[in-house]
């Protein structure tokens, strides 16, 4: 008996936390860094809040995004200085690759904090579970480096746009593919048919 895996409405909901990214793309492109950091800062402890008050914690990413937002306020309004703000996608990108690769090798697979936020407990303890994680990390995993990449090498809006492209392009593969693995799974968990007749 195949346990049902989604326990939330949307399961889209395991992606808010790159909703302060995608906000503060059109205020970096604008060099409205005074509002970028505020934006940062208010879009990243609202995200925490509405897990917290789901009961659903703070996860990695939660964590770096109020991180850095904490230490743009300083840098920004305490000491005029804009280098984070300058270099954020890159750092970030960094960051965010580093923990989704090493990952891979050590504790959970990194996707595994947010899918837990719209699965049912029992498939989160389901073994394939853990291994659709596995191949989800990779693709994130692989879209963190290619956006470093563009953060890096792209300059103007262009270096900003093509990374949230490569973002969005990500959560279409990752939950595609989470999809038809766990169909193929769950197809071949149950045996094949009975014949009919």
């Amino acid at each position: 008996m195949a346990v049902p895996e989604i326990r939330s409405s949307s399961p889209w909901l395991a992606f808010t936390g790159l909703l302060p990214v995608l906000l503060m793309v059109p205020i970096l492109i604008a060099h409205a860094y005074a509002a970028g950091v505020i934006v940062a800062v208010v879009g990243c402890v609202g995200v925490v809040i509405y897990h917290l008050v789901r009961r659903q914690g703070i996860t990695s990413l939660d964590l770096l995004a109020l991180v850095f937002s904490a230490v743009n306020v300083v840098l920004y309004f305490g000491l005029g200085n804009t280098w984070l703000i300058g270099h954020v996608s890159i750092v970030f990108y960094t960051l965010l690759a580093l923990q989704s690769a090493v990952s891979l090798f050590r504790g959970d697979p990194w996707t595994m904090q947010f899918s837990r936020r719209v699965v049912r407990p029992e498939f989160a303890a389901d073994p394939r579970f853990r291994r659709m994680n596995v191949r989800t990390t990779v693709v994130w995993a692989a879209a963190f480096a290619v956006c470093d990449v563009l953060a890096a090498g792209v300059h103007n809006a262009a270096g900003i746009w093509l990374p949230v492209m490569v973002l969005a392009l990500a959560v279409v593969v990752s939950r595609v593919s989470a999809r038809l693995y766990l169909h193929s799974t769950m197809k071949g968990a149950e045996g094949p048919a009975a014949p009919a007749g």
